[in-house]
């Protein structure tokens, strides 16, 4: 697991955050889609190049940017709410997570977890409207079933609406 806590995420530590994660699953599929395009080559197959050609662009940029803008869309949210001091972004095997240090307001709370489907949601819905036929916009709209209280960020959202006007101190808060 890898851990860092900071007080403004750059472009730095959003890399050092982001790009390693599930690494062990990119590597399989990465791997497989590289052994199916010599094969596609060798059998002189360009229909199955060319799937896995769109197999690899919807993982690098549906799958794995989808979920990057998600956690980047929090820290946004996070970094610009009064209070927080200083945020930790975690990354283990399957998991990216990002938690606040210091005091929020409950409706401060609401819009850092609202923002990172959001964010997806909106570019979701410009890749809708621009280039449906790639079918990226699918990741995108996808991360809207995060806002449903069974999740997360939909659980956050009910638990600081309940407390819109009061202050939250997070755990952490003497960073």
């Amino acid at each position: 697991m890898w851990s860092r806590t900071v007080r403004t995420v750059g472009p730095r530590t959003g890399l050092r955050w982001l790009l390693p994660a599930a690494w062990p699953v990119r590597l399989v599929f990465v791997t497989l889609a590289i052994v199916t395009l010599v094969f596609a080559l060798a059998t002189d197959q360009p229909a199955i190049g060319l799937a896995a050609l769109f197999l690899l662009a919807h993982d690098a940029l549906g799958l794995w940017a989808s979920f990057a803008v998600h956690e980047l869309g929090h820290a946004v949210g996070l970094m610009n709410a009064r209070g927080v001091s200083a945020v930790t972004v975690e990354r283990n095997l399957l998991r990216l997570s990002i938690t606040p240090h210091g005091s929020i307001r409950g409706r401060d709370a609401f819009v850092a977890a609202a923002l990172g489907p959001a964010c997806c949601i909106a570019i979701g819905l410009v890749l809708w409207v621009t280039v449906p036929q790639l079918l990226l916009h699918v990741w995108y709209l996808g991360h809207a079933v995060f806002l449903l209280p069974v999740f997360g960020d939909g659980r956050a959202m009910v638990a600081s609406a309940r407390r819109w006007n009061e202050r939250i101190v997070l755990g952490g808060a003497g960073v």
